[in-house]
């Protein structure tokens, strides 16, 4: 690639690779560079749109799709950035619930590489800039941004936005975010506003949290647990949320945590949107997300989860020990493949007393995985036993469904790549069945 002209011809896999090699940082902190090429790329004014900004360790892509979907269901235009993504590229940016076409993120990737005049811009932050020029382009009702990593730093906190929201907080990425909670709850509130307000979606945030919040100066906090809660009903069978302008009764449950539903309904209620239960729960009934505790088969029960550290695994065993969709299983047999920079051992330690048979399996081409043997040694340490190994997920995955039994679940977990690669398998296994 040496000219506009020669950009403009690239496909989309073309545009990845380059991007993938324009830079020799995975990921660099800092909002200098990416805020030069925003203003040259004319990307960072969105004029009329109201703009969310989510960060969290656990939980942003589902707070944000409620929050998509209730706004779409009123007819409102919205759209989302957010990432990884789990099959395809074009994944990362939804306008009103809907993908874009190939040419349409070639186009904005040429925009910013004509803009940026040299400045050297990692992988995320040309996707982000690229995707806030998408979004520009929509005139947008609502612009829903997911943070990459952290908060104070990332690139999406560019924006001036009009609500900041912070899920949940977990240890993760403690390279780049500190190792401790305290360290990475500054790092998350870092995208709080001046006079905007900002919610919080746990009620144990820690003390830098609320600094960040009075030295910031937002306008007002709203926490869970305090300024807005849950109430489960009888036999956990429904549920209602309660705040000071809201109450909302006989609300459905959903293998999506409610957790987040309720913090995405506060976050509405910020952007002065009015909620009612009837559609509250015609969303909550609808909603999903690939990979989210994704049920793919029911007879017998086979799952996905893109858990892949402590915190999300803590809320995926509270599922399995709660709702009644796993009410008559009696084993779980696991899927999984994990990266090597994650906490493997405390992750896999909460689920262990439930997991009869462990599958392990490599992440393909990807040199940030753990191999079947590292996993191997963890669950060894941990005193796991029923261990079997292979050579991909898919055939872990194909095997585990071969030997599976009726009151069995079979989960897949560990990574969004892990989830993926299942996905694809129960895809192609459909359609060799149909064939």
């Amino acid at each position: 690639m040496t000219s506009n002209k020669l950009f403009e011809s690239q496909s989309l896999k073309d545009w990845l690779f380059y991007l993938e090699s324009q830079h020799p940082s995975e990921i660099e902190l800092g909002l200098e560079r990416t805020l030069q090429v925003a203003k040259q790329a004319k990307v960072i004014e969105f004029e009329a749109t109201k703009i969310v900004l989510v960060a969290g360790t656990n939980g942003k892509g589902t707070t944000i799709r409620f929050i998509e979907q209730y706004l779409l269901s009123l007819g409102h235009t919205v759209g989302v950035y957010g990432s990884p993504h789990m099959f395809e590229y074009n994944e990362r940016v939804r306008i009103n619930g809907v993908t874009l076409n190939d040419k349409a993120h070639v186009d904005a990737f040429s925009h910013i590489e004509s803009s940026r005049k040299g400045v050297p811009l990692t992988y995320f932050e040309f996707g982000t800039l690229a995707a806030f020029r998408l979004l520009n382009q929509a005139k947008l009702d609502f612009a829903l941004i997911e943070v990459g990593l952290g908060g104070r730093l990332d690139a999406t906190n560019i924006l001036s936005h009009d609500v900041s929201v912070i899920t949940s907080l977990g240890l993760d990425h403690t390279d780049w975010l500190g190792d401790s909670i305290d360290q990475i709850g500054y790092e998350k509130a870092g995208i709080f506003r001046k006079d905007r307000p900002a919610v919080v979606g746990l009620k144990d945030a820690p003390p830098s949290v609320f600094e960040q919040a009075k030295n910031i100066g937002v306008s007002e906090v709203q926490v869970a647990g305090n300024d807005y809660e849950i109430i489960r009903g009888v036999a956990n069978s429904k549920w209602a949320y309660k705040s000071e302008t809201q109450y909302l009764t006989d609300l459905n449950l959903s293998l999506i945590p409610i957790q987040n539903i309720a913090t995405a309904i506060t976050t509405l209620n910020q952007l002065n949107i009015e909620l009612e239960a009837k559609r509250v729960n015609n969303v909550i009934a609808e909603l999903s997300l690939p990979g989210r505790m994704q049920i793919v088969a029911s007879s017998p029960l086979a799952m996905v989860d893109v858990a892949h550290n402590p915190h999300a695994v803590k809320y995926l065993m509270s599922c399995l020990d709660e709702d009644c969709t796993f009410a008559n299983i009696k084993r779980i047999e696991v899927v999984v493949a994990m990266m090597k920079d994650k906490d493997i051992g405390e992750t896999l330690s909460l689920i262990k007393g439930r997991v009869s048979q462990w599958h392990l399996a490599p992440l393909v081409d990807n040199p940030r995985a753990a191999s079947p043997d590292e996993l191997a040694d963890v669950l060894n340490s941990l005193n796991q036993t029923e261990i079997s190994s292979y050579s991909s997920i898919e055939q872990a995955w194909n095997h585990a469904k071969l030997t599976q039994e009726k009151d069995t679940l079979l989960l897949g977990f560990g990574s969004f790549y892990t989830v993926a690669e299942i996905l694809k398998s129960e895809t192609t296994g459909a359609k060799t069945k149909s064939d």
